[in-house]
This record gives C-alpha cells, sequence and structure tokens, in this order.
C-alpha cells in the first residue's frame, strides 16, 4: 500500500479516536497576564494537525475519481469545509519557537486555527451520531468482512488441492499521460479492455497452460494512471522458473495485448524487497510464505475497504478465481512432497 493508502486507514482511526474523546478541549489556553496567552495542542489536535497539514490536499488530488470509506469522507470533506489546512498554515507562518501568543498581536491567528478546528470536530461528532451514518458504517464493514473471507478461502482452497504452488506478481500499467477527466475516462475503457483481453486469451495460451488460480485489483493514480495488481497461482510441478515466466506474462502484457502501449513490473523479478514473502514456488506446509501471501492478498481488500474506484459502469475494481471444493477421499490432485 503507498504511503497516502496508508494514510486513508490512519484517518478512519482518527476519527474514530475523534467519535471517543468527544471531552477533549484539542487547545488548553493559559493566561501568562499582560495580554500573553500560552496554548498547548492536545495529542488530538496535533495528530489532526499532521494528517491535514502533509496530507489533505494530496488525496484529494491522488483520488480524483473514487469514494471513500465514511470515516475518511468525514474527515476530509470537513477539513476542506472548515478550510483547516489554510488556518494551519497561517499559523504556521509565525515560526513560533514557543507557545506564547500576544493578544492583538499574533494570537488572533491561533484563535482562528482553534475555531476552525473545534468546528471541525463539532462536525463530525454532529453527523457521526445519525443513523444513516452508523447504517454506511455497518454496510461498509461488512462487505470488507466478505470480501477479505472469500479472499482467504479462496487461497486455503488452492493449497489444500495442489502440493506446491508457484505465486506469480505482476503490476500491470496503461501508460501515457493524463490530461483531463476525458482521459481518465478512455484510460478506464482501455485498461478494461486490455485487461479482459488477457484473461481471454490467457484460456488458449501456452503461458497459462498450468495457471491454476488468480486474483486481480485495479487501482488509479494521477503518476502512473490506471493498473493492475494481478496474482497467478501456478503448478509447481511445472512451471520451475517462477522469474522468467512473470517476465514472459509482462512482455505479453506489453507488446501483444497493449500493442506496446502498457508496461508492467516484475515483482518476482525484486524478491529482495519483500519483507515478508509471499512469491515465488510456495509449498502447502509452508505457512509462513502462505501468511505473507494473505497478507499481500488482504492489501487488495483493505485499499478498496478505505476508497473506491468509482467508474461509471459500477465495474469490479478486484477479482478472484472460485473457491475450490473442499477434498474428499481421493478428489483432487494427490499431494506431492
Amino acid at each position: 500500500m503507498n504511503t497516502l493508502s496508508n494514510q486513508l486507514a490512519q484517518i478512519s482511526q482518527l476519527t474514530q479516536t475523534i467519535i471517543s474523546q468527544t471531552n477533549d478541549p484539542l487547545y488548553i489556553v493559559t493566561d501568562q497576564g499582560n495580554g500573553l496567552l500560552q496554548v498547548q495542542p492536545t495529542q488530538l489536535a496535533k495528530s489532526i494537525e499532521t494528517l491535514v497539514e502533509h496530507y489533505l490536499y494530496e488525496i484529494k488530488e491522488e483520488f480524483p475519481i473514487h469514494g471513500f470509506h465514511p470515516y475518511v469522507s468525514i474527515f476530509v470533506n470537513n477539513a476542506l469545509d472548515c478550510s483547516l489546512r489554510s488556518a494551519i498554515e497561517h499559523q504556521r507562518s509565525l515560526k513560533k519557537s514557543n507557545s506564547l501568543y500576544q493578544m492583538g498581536v499574533d494570537y488572533e491567528v491561533m484563535l482562528d486555527l482553534i475555531i476552525r478546528m473545534k468546528t471541525f470536530v463539532m462536525q463530525i461528532l454532529e453527523v457521526t451520531g445519525t443513523f444513516e451514518f452508523k447504517d454506511l458504517i455497518n454496510k461498509a464493514h461488512r462487505t470488507a468482512n466478505k470480501n477479505h473471507e472469500g479472499m482467504m478461502r479462496y487461497i486455503d482452497s488452492l493449497f489444500e488441492h495442489y502440493s506446491r504452488l508457484v505465486v506469480i506478481r505482476l503490476d500491470l500499467y496503461e501508460d501515457g499521460p493524463i490530461m483531463s477527466l476525458n482521459d481518465i475516462e478512455k484510460k478506464y475503457w482501455q485498461a478494461k479492455h486490455d485487461f479482459k483481453h488477457l484473461l481471454n486469451n490467457a484460456k488458449m495460451n501456452s503461458l497459462f497452460d498450468d495457471k491454476f488460480g488468480y486474483i486481480w485489483s485495479l487501482e488509479y493514480g494521477p503518476e502512473r494512471g490506471y493498473h493492475y495488481h494481478l496474482v497467478l497461482f501456478f503448478d509447481g510441478s511445472q512451471v520451475k522458473n517462477d522469474v522468467y515466466r512473470a517476465w514472459e506474462i509482462g512482455e505479453y502484457w506489453q507488446w501483444v495485448i497493449t500493442n506496446g502501449r502498457g508496461s508492467y513490473w516484475n515483482c518476482n523479478d525484486n524478491k529482495a524487497g519483500y519483507h515478508h514473502l509471499g512469491i515465488g514456488m510456495i509449498h502447502y506446509s509452508d505457512v509462513e510464505k502462505i501468511n505473507n501471501l494473505k497478507q499481500a492478498a488482504a492489501y487488495l481488500i483493505k485499499v478498496d475497504h478505505y476508497v473506491r474506484m468509482l467508474t461509471q459502469d459500477n465495474g469490479r475494481t478486484f477479482g478472484r478465481g472460485e473457491i475450490l471444493p473442499p477434498r474428499t477421499g481421493t478428489v483432487g490432485r494427490p499431494r506431492a512432497a
């Protein structure tokens, strides 16, 4: 998950903290006499300031065609409505080395931030207390739990049937500049068409002969546009060189499917960059690697939980193969050592 996507999870958690700490004063103001006031932000206020100052506008830019999780949405929308970032930047421009402010000199700048911050929190508490908002939260959590459980069951079913699986991960890109909202729409339909073309061709292309399963997700970012995260599961008794097979599929995407318009990133050729490796050859008894694989798969669900790409056709942004039935008796491929 990239830096901004991580911040979405933190914003969600921070919104819940705001809701649970209704008595937090945000700022403690102490009169020092002679019009001098000391202002000390609480930890909650500091956390809000940090997220707003460093990530608010960047999040709006990074996710221009997305819908946020209700906790994230209420935070972002109210921060914008209260002009929190400009108030924070104005206060930062004072370049205070201490927490002391003089009335009639610079305290009014700090007071403006205090008022806006308290309005921001008050509006969050007002909206999140409604039945409608609580219903949105319940629906979001039910959907996320259902998707997560389905993904974990799918991975378990693959390793129940096959003793060794080669797991390949590729990031498939639709390259080219995106200059307007019209470009975003055109690129979406192009990416969707190309990926469907890849999945259809996989049914008859020898590169995919030993494929037993797949997981995919579609994301969008302003720098690289649309891109697919694709995880493929191959028969470990047939595919020995995961790096080379991933390279072949990546080249196929770039030069056959997209006719040179696209590009790819071969994650299997960069295993050293993973602290928790869950790709390559995985034996059904290797609990650690399987758990790492599940964490990587959960990432696909987590991103979609906090920020969901909105499409005109309400199209899916992630998918997987069908969960295999339980092995009973001699049904299924026998496990190899």
